[in-house]
């Protein structure tokens, strides 16, 4: 009896042993996984988790490296692990795919699959508050900054602006609105730009800004005052001229411009046969620092400060020089009010004689400017007529 307790408790002990044996870690196969293995994405940016579940050591593995697509973290230790994976938004309409490869440091592999697309893009929206209509027109400079509400459901939005005005147009986002920056434009002809909202995909929104030139129809003229050097209480307003008529002509012009004087004896013409009818000038000459006394010698020899006996008051318009040195005689602080830069990048190349006409607000209504050349009696006829046929529609009056 004795014999077979031994042999009992012999047998006891070698299944105890084998029992303990085979709850060793090192005898037992190595598990991971991953829930889930496929995520199908919408086009706008997200994050969204995955579980790692894996009794040994970890880490992921990117396929192709796309940065669109990240994790966080890529490696861990044994035990369940909540993942991170965060996308930005679809660039365009084109699916994109990214594949991760989860890794135990056995060797067991999993794969993860990350499309994206624009499929679900129907179910966003994203669009400018009370923008009914795509363009939005401004003024030529002065441009007060636009503020633009988005409303939208998507998480994330972002804001660019076209290639062709990053030069004169900004767009900062703040919270749910954009704030748009424009520029003063520095042409006679106006421009175009646009800004678009986008959330991914084909999940956007673009409005166009379509700003005046300085010489545009109707586009403002910038108020200045001139006075004459050494006469007391010579300064005027360009508004107190055009405020008080229909039609203003702000005439440009210099005492050494052969052209200026050719024609200024049709300008004459236009203003005694228009004055009576709400018709005036402004007279702005561009003149030659330390020629001063040619400036005032031309208006003497030409009648323009000739004084009706009868009245006191002078018979022909006001005029204000503007002397500036030879250098900068065609580009200066005066000339950009009315030609911005475009004098410099030969856009424009004729300066004087010029001739703006503007309505009682200080609008240009018609310009005359670059090219012509007022060298021959024909082309002083041909713009003289043109002149007075638009005036005495202008103005209803005299006939055409």
């Amino acid at each position: 009896m004795k014999r077979h307790s031994l042999q009992r408790n012999l047998i006891i002990a070698v299944l105890g042993f084998a029992l303990l044996s085979s709850c060793n870690p090192s005898d037992q196969a190595g598990s991971l996984v991953v829930i889930p293995v496929r995520f199908n994405l919408p086009p706008v940016s997200a994050e969204r988790t995955f579980i790692v579940k894996t009794t040994e050591n970890w880490y992921i593995e990117q396929v192709g490296h796309e940065d669109w697509c990240t994790v966080y973290p890529d490696k861990g230790t044994p035990g369940e692990n909540q993942i991170s994976l965060i996308v930005t938004p679809l660039p365009d309409e084109k699916p994109r795919l990214a594949i991760f490869v989860i890794k135990s440091t056995s060797g067991i592999e999993k794969t993860l699959t990350v499309e994206q697309t624009n499929t679900d893009a129907q179910a966003y929206y994203l669009e400018f508050f009370g923008a009914w209509d795509p363009v939005i027109y401004v003024d030529p400079f002065d441009v007060e900054p636009i503020k633009q509400l988005v409303i939208t459901n998507v998480p994330e939005w972002e804001v660019t602006v076209s290639a062709d005005a990053q030069d004169w147009i900004t767009a900062t986002k703040d919270q749910d609105t954009l704030i748009i920056g424009i520029s003063d434009i520095d042409r006679p002809k106006g421009r175009t730009g646009s800004f678009t909202a986008s959330a991914g995909g084909s999940i956007s929104a673009t409005l166009t800004i379509s700003q005046q030139g300085l010489h545009d129809f109707l586009a403002p003229t910038r108020d200045f005052s001139l006075s004459i050097p050494g006469v007391p209480d010579s300064e005027l307003h360009f508004s107190d001229v055009y405020s008080r008529a229909r039609i203003t002509l702000l005439l440009l012009w210099a005492s050494w411009c052969p052209d200026c004087s050719g024609f200024m004896p049709e300008v004459m013409k236009l203003y005694n046969e228009f004055k009576d009818h709400s018709f005036k000038i402004y007279g702005v000459a561009m003149e030659i620092e330390g020629r001063e006394q040619d400036y005032f010698d031309y208006l003497e020899n030409n009648g323009l400060n000739d004084v009706d006996e009868t009245t006191g008051n002078k018979i022909w318009w006001e005029n204000r020089p503007v002397f500036n040195p030879m250098a900068q005689v065609k580009v200066n602080a005066f000339s950009r009010l009315l030609y911005g830069d475009a004098l410099l990048t030969g856009e424009v190349m004729n300066y004087v004689p010029a001739f703006f006409f503007v309505d009682a607000g200080g609008n240009i209504k018609k310009v005359y400017t670059d090219p012509y050349v007022l060298r021959t009696d024909a082309a002083i006829r041909a713009l003289y007529n043109n002149m007075r046929t638009y005036l005495s529609r202008q103005l209803e009056c005299c006939g055409n």
